[in-house]
């Protein structure tokens, strides 16, 4: 009986090293592919964001009562409470309000991807996205 005890503790202890040699190989996979999903959660919240501020943009400038520095304003506020950073807003044409019922309508933010990355691990920061909406004027 004693030296079955013996050899099981033996055994656990060659056990345990073998674990440490797993751990070393798994542990840097579940690191990439952990931090690999936060970035792309973040980069589908951006995405997101950057729909509905264009789509509430194109809203705003489709009333005829709106400016450009109204829709400007919406824009920007709404980026900011989505805690979007260095986000450019594009209103064509120029001068909303001298525009007649019908004219086509085009808002763009374009939202670079290194100024919202929590993590830069995995994915590169080149790039950005780039989403349009287009209204005609009431």
């Amino acid at each position: 009986m004693k030296s079955r005890v013996s050899k099981l503790r033996k055994g656990s202890r060659h056990r345990s090293g073998l674990a440490s040699v797993e751990l070393a190989f798994v542990l840097p996979v579940l690191l990439i592919l952990v931090l690999g999903t936060i970035e792309v959660c973040q980069r589908i919240f951006l995405r997101q964001s950057a729909v509905i501020v264009v789509y509430e943009g194109s809203r705003m400038a489709a009333r005829s009562t709106s400016s450009n520095a109204d829709v400007m304003a919406r824009c920007l506020t709404m980026l900011t409470q989505r805690r979007v950073n260095g986000a450019t807003v594009t209103i064509t044409p120029a001068d909303l309000l001298s525009q007649p019922p019908g004219t086509q309508i085009r808002v763009r933010v374009s939202v670079p991807w290194a100024n919202n990355s929590p993590t830069r691990f995995v994915l590169q920061d080149q790039g950005s996205i780039e989403v349009d909406a287009y209204m005609l004027r009431e």
